[in-house]
């Protein structure tokens, strides 16, 4: 049997810091049968011109750049659309991955009957030197549990296009943060995600001082929001998902 292709999504905006290490590690999966699209959000550092090296050393990547910043959410769904595999991946330009990522998952994709895979995960920081926690989440989630918390790092996750098609982001208020979380809900919402979880971390989760996503404040207040919109949740079902979430949360970070 051909292997399948995977489509590997990863927005760059401003990322020439960080993003020949997030591609490099694509390079060096061990499952060779992958493209990248790296979507390059009118930068102004040198994200495209670092892309472009990685353009001229393998025809497997491709480098899609806009001259307005269209921010993450439509820059992804432009991945999503052009992708020509029978999976899809996301990596932010910020993350990276073990080399074993790809074929741990889609071995047990097919194992399991599953079309939608995630994985733990680590969270990195660099103060002088890297400094790694290892992230175990909620294993072989359902909608239930998302509900409860955002279980699916976007990094770290794989779907099926063959059994959810081309589904995209819908847009979100810009006064929230958690797309992904709203994305993976919608996608539970259809019915159909059979979802099995890779115990072993296989992606590093990168965490800048001062990022949107490291703002707690306006992160519980996302959550609570997406669930109310998304889910359509009574304020007492809310309440009691955000102390989970909050705990959850707490211990993720906690000591790091």
């Amino acid at each position: 049997m051909n292997p399948k292709l995977v489509s590997i999504i990863m927005p760059a905006y401003n990322a020439a810091s960080t993003l020949s290490q997030s591609i490099a590690s694509i390079f060096a999966q061990d499952y060779r049968h992958w493209e990248l699209l790296v979507l390059n959000d009118a930068s102004k550092d040198e994200t495209s011109r670092i892309a472009n090296e990685w353009v001229r050393k393998d025809s497997r990547i491709r480098l899609i750049s806009s001259e307005n910043n269209r921010g993450v959410v439509r820059m992804r769904n432009i991945g999503i659309r052009l992708a020509k595999g029978e999976w899809i991946a996301f990596c932010d330009a910020d993350d990276w991955w073990i080399p074993e990522k790809l074929s741990l998952q889609l071995e047990l994709a097919k194992k399991r009957g599953a079309n939608l895979v995630y994985s733990a995960v680590y969270y990195a920081r660099f103060k002088k030197v890297l400094r790694t926690k290892e992230i175990q989440l909620l294993p072989d989630v359902d909608y239930k549990g998302m509900t409860l918390t955002n279980a699916i790092p976007m990094s770290s996750a794989i779907y099926s296009r063959e059994v959810h098609g081309r589904h995209y982001f819908m847009p979100v208020s810009e006064r929230l943060i958690h797309e992904d979380y709203a994305f993976w809900l919608q996608l539970f919402k259809k019915g159909k995600v059979i979802s099995a979880y890779v115990s072993e971390p296989t992606t590093y989760i990168r965490l800048l001082a001062g990022s949107r996503s490291a703002n707690i404040v306006h992160g519980a207040r996302s959550f609570v929001m997406i669930l109310r919109q998304e889910c359509g949740l009574t304020y007492g079902q809310i309440f009691r998902n955000f102390m989970h979430y909050s705990l959850t949360a707490a211990r993720k970070r906690l000591f790091f």
